[in-house]
């Protein structure tokens, strides 16, 4: 963030009865007479007693919200065409800065409240162009007296002037008396200066011009860094580029504000309404609302993959519900990005409107990509309030972090690449390379840039302990570029280090939080084996003295290796106390399906019904993992020869599919189809329906298919304790039948009616084709019954 600003500082007034008192104070009470000079340096003095301690005069928050940069802007555009000028009192060999590294100024702020021919100076022009621009109080003006004549930008009331705005306009108007009256000449009482202190005041008129007001003075005529040494009156024209330049830059400024809020706020508040629909009262069970779904939500952008990776695992395809979502949040970003801007010509800060767009596009470039952050921080973190207030998937609140991130990066490149054209230029380029801001500046858009390649959806899947290493450690690095980014060049004066405090904030909330879930947990041992009958591909992970609800928690080894921090998500199977009791009823048999061609096991089934149930001896939770690179492949060499017990600490578990619970309440069927493992994930969801029940002929089904009988006889007791009435089909070594399962639930052959919940979660071809025929199925007439879709899967 490089903003190229004419100045800063501005001021917020304080209420009405504050301003009283400083008016009282500073000697200006308008029922008083003139107040001596003696009488405003005291108020002066007593005014900065009132204020110690606060400093903040341009306000807090951001620029437009909260804090002002020049407010009013008359009074600045005068000191900023004098600023430069020499004072008696500047010294003659200092090399300090008490401006910024863009505005230089070398007389010291003590010097500027102490010279009576610059406070007579500025007394003048403030009275002579602010009645006929922003026309502002008088209570404004001298708050503005006080607190910004020795900065000139941020606020500061330990500079006391030391004559009050009355005085200095006094004897202001004394030394104009002096000279020679011109017959145009603004030095008559009646016409300059009385409409400050009077009710009546000059009304606002049209002046963006080159020549500016048409007002003269018989004062000399001061240009900027000209020696001032006399009390002088600023012209038009200069005054009225230093307002031009102002104006242009804070209302846009407040641009830059008001859209990365509307970002922001956009990203993360839209879901909250587009999931209230499914409060509606009959919306669900409609037929408009089923096909709008099939047409518009659920397939697809193309083809039939969502889960299944496209392009050569590059990416994923999302449905076309998450692409109108993705495609809002885009064209934001690109028409706020060019959305118009402020521009008057002449002024001070920019030479041609071409420098000024490579300048305002760059710097809003920059402040928008914090807006984007702080939407994709709190869409990544595993407390996101939005999963507990919408019925949207963790799944979905990853992809669309994934999309802000591609916003945040491009947006931030962007910034770096204008401004670097900027002042290459307009500005002095090898100046800028060797200032600290410019070093984090580069520092947070490298780090930035990097997480792209690092973050591919191949790197995710092959290497996901480096994934989020990299990812943690890149991100930390962004946040700390931009945060000195921001610092070297204003400290707190601008408010655009509060992006960077939002974006930690959240994820340091995050973090807090489930450090406490975890201490609350405490640490555990877990009994860690490989499922027997399954060739090494499943793990069972048993965790002592622990009981969980249904979800994802994350399982943390401390003892595995030397990453003892890495935490991977797994779906909670079952716990003892759900498992030890049968069930009244026993489940019925199983289905039949064609034999997979690649199946090394014999194609066989297994009725449940007739499994028995183990009674558990402790308080535990199981989890199934299968087997691939990383924490699972470490897991499997510690169990290959028999079982290992290893300490383990968990976060969670997590709602990992947002609200789904008022979704099948609804239905009067539920349909699950699982593989292999995923059966660990629908499991919790059978039981939940079934408590959650309004209706006690709903009807629940589980269609499971799975390639080892090893995993079926490990999660037999959860299948065998499922309430009475579920029906469970179980195949081993079999492709499911999933057109005439999909085709039986949906078109109502059973003779079902109402809603069917259908549910699914394993591999992602199985889900795709799920969704697939699903969609196929509504969108062709064969499906009679309303639906809702229930995408069960957990996936960076």
């Amino acid at each position: 963030m490089d903003v190229q600003s004419p100045d800063a500082g501005a001021k917020t007034p304080l209420n009405k009865s504050g301003w009283i008192e400083h008016r009282r104070l500073l000697g200006c009470d308008p029922q008083a007479s003139r107040p001596s000079q003696m009488r405003g340096i005291l108020g002066g003095v007593a005014l900065a007693a009132l204020h110690a301690g606060y400093v903040a005069a341009d306000g807090v928050g951001f620029i437009g919200y909260g804090k002002t940069l020049y407010h009013p802007t008359c009074t600045f555009a005068c000191r900023n065409v004098i600023k430069g000028c020499k004072l008696a009192c500047t010294p003659a060999e200092s090399t300090a800065n008490h401006g910024t590294a863009h505005s230089p100024v070398s007389t010291p702020p003590d010097c500027f409240v102490q010279d009576a021919a610059f406070l007579r100076t500025m007394a003048i022009c403030i009275d002579t162009y602010c009645p006929l621009s922003d026309n502002p109080p008088l209570d404004l003006i001298q708050d503005y007296w006080a607190s910004h004549l020795g900065t000139g930008t941020v606020g500061n009331y330990k500079w006391v002037p030391a004559l009050s705005y009355p005085d200095a306009l006094a004897a202001a108007r004394d030394d104009e008396k002096e000279l020679p009256a011109a017959s145009n000449s603004t030095a008559d009482e009646g016409d300059h200066g009385s409409h400050m202190h009077g009710a009546k005041r000059l009304k606002n008129r049209a002046f963006m011009t080159e020549s500016g007001p048409d007002v003269t003075s018989p004062l000399p005529i001061i240009k900027a860094g000209q020696p001032l040494n006399v009390t002088s009156f600023i012209a038009p024209k200069d005054w009225q580029k230093q307002y031009n330049g102002m104006l242009d830059f804070e209302l846009n400024e407040n641009g830059h504000s008001t859209y990365t809020i509307a970002i922001m706020l956009v990203a993360i508040l839209l879901p909250i309404p587009l999931s209230l629909l499914r409060f509606v009262p009959g919306v669900a069970k409609s037929r408009a609302w089923t096909s709008f779904q099939s047409a518009l939500i659920n397939p697809p952008v193309y083809g039939k993959r969502h889960r299944t990776p496209v392009a050569g695992a590059v990416g994923l395809m999302p449905t076309r519900g998450q692409a109108m979502y993705i495609f809002l949040i885009s064209l934001l970003n690109l028409v706020f990005l060019v959305a118009p801007y402020v521009y008057h010509h002449p002024q001070s800060t920019f030479a041609s409107r071409a420098e000024q767009e490579l300048s305002i596009i760059g710097n809003r470039a920059g402040v928008m990509s914090m807006g984007n952050v702080a939407a994709l921080f709190l869409f990544a973190a595993r407390n996101n309030v939005l999963l507990w207030v919408t019925d949207w998937s963790y799944g979905t609140y990853l992809l669309i972090h994934r999309w802000l991130g591609y916003w945040a990066v491009f947006l931030a490149a962007l910034h770096s690449v204008m401004l670097l054209a900027y002042y290459n230029m307009y500005g002095d380029y090898q100046a800028e390379l060797i200032r600290e801001y410019w070093i984090w500046g580069i520092v947070g858009t490298v780090a930035a840039v990097a997480i792209l390649p690092f973050s591919l959806l191949v790197v995710r899947q092959k290497l996901y302990e480096f994934f989020v290493a990299s990812h943690f450690v890149l991100a930390l690095l962004f946040l700390i570029g931009y945060y000195y980014h921001i610092w070297y060049l204003y400290e707190y004066k601008w408010g655009y280090e509060i992006w960077a405090f939002v974006a930690a904030g959240i994820w340091a909330l995050d973090r807090v939080l489930r450090l406490a879930r975890i201490a609350w947990r405490g640490y555990r041992a877990a009994t860690v084996s490989l499922v027997h009958g399954c060739d090494g591909e499943y793990l069972r992970i048993d965790i002592d003295d622990m009981q969980l609800g249904e979800g994802v928690a994350y399982v943390t080894f401390p003892g595995l290796g030397w990453r003892f921090w890495e935490s991977h998500p797994l779906s909670v199977a079952f716990n003892s106390a759900e498992v030890s009791e049968l069930p009244s009823t026993p489940p019925p048999g199983p289905i039949s399906g064609s034999p997979t061609p690649d199946s090394k096991e014999e194609a066989v089934t297994v009725n449940t019904a007739a499994a028995s149930t183990p009674k558990p001896s402790a308080r535990t939770t199981t989890f199934f993992a299968r087997v691939r690179t990383g924490v699972t492949a470490k897991l499997a060499a510690r169990a290959a020869g028999s079982a290992a017990r290893l300490g383990v600490v968990v976060d969670g578990p997590y709602p990992h599919s947002g609200d789904v619970t008022t979704q099948l309440r609804q239905c009067s069927s539920h349909l699950y189809i699982a593989g292999g493992v995923g059966i660990t994930a629908v499991l919790p969801f059978l039981r939940r329906s079934h408590s959650d029940s309004t209706s006690s002929s709903s009807s629940r089904r589980l269609v499971w298919s799975t390639r080892h009988s090893g995993l079926v006889a490990a999660v037999e007791p959860a299948l065998a304790s499922l309430p009475g009435g579920v029906v469970v089909d179980t195949s081993v070594g079999q492709r499911l039948d999933l057109d005439g399962v999909l085709e039986k639930a949906l078109a109502g052959t059973d003779s079902a009616e109402g809603m069917v919940g259908i549910v699914v979660c394993g591999p992602p071809g199985l889900a795709d084709s799920v969704r697939h025929k699903v969609v196929q199925l509504s969108r062709n007439g064969g499906a009679r019954r309303p639906y809702v879709l229930v995408d069960e899967a957990f996936g960076w």
